[in-house]
């Protein structure tokens, strides 16, 4: 696999306005500084919930790990907001251990299942809010 190759994005229905409103309301509902979800079999992930701003996007940084809890791949999540809609998108880091270099499907499943799990986060601290679009 190419580092870089790998991009996993997903719309939704959010005022791109008020995305930092949501972003905090998760960042305060969270435990610690650090989210993280079990995905059974897919593997797990660790996400920085303080996020950074620079202008009309968010980004944090997380690890993913295979089923096994002992390959670590780095990546990065940004937030773009648009008028009516943000978009998230995962992309793992430019470096991969081979465990990962060799597994690009289950890498593919894993980002596909932290973007679904996050956005699915983001839109009930959006709904809780208010500003989530129907």
């Amino acid at each position: 696999m190419e580092p870089g190759s790998l991009s996993v994005t997903r719309t939704l229905p959010i005022d791109g306005a008020l995305l930092g409103d949501a972003l905090l309301r998760l960042r305060r509902d969270a435990a610690s500084a650090c989210l993280r979800w079990n995905l059974g079999e897919r593997g797990s992930v660790e996400l920085d919930a303080n996020f950074v701003s620079d202008d009309a996007a968010w980004c944090a940084t997380g690890r993913l790990w295979n089923p096994a809890g002992l390959a670590l791949a780095g990546l990065t999540l940004r937030l773009v907001a648009m008028a009516d809609a943000v978009t998230v998108t995962l992309q793992p880091g430019p470096t991969l251990p081979s465990w990962w270099e060799q597994r690009p499907a289950v890498l593919a499943d894993l980002a596909h299942a932290v973007v679904d799990e996050f956005a699915e986060e983001l839109l009930w601290h959006a709904a809780r809010a208010g500003i989530a679009g129907g």
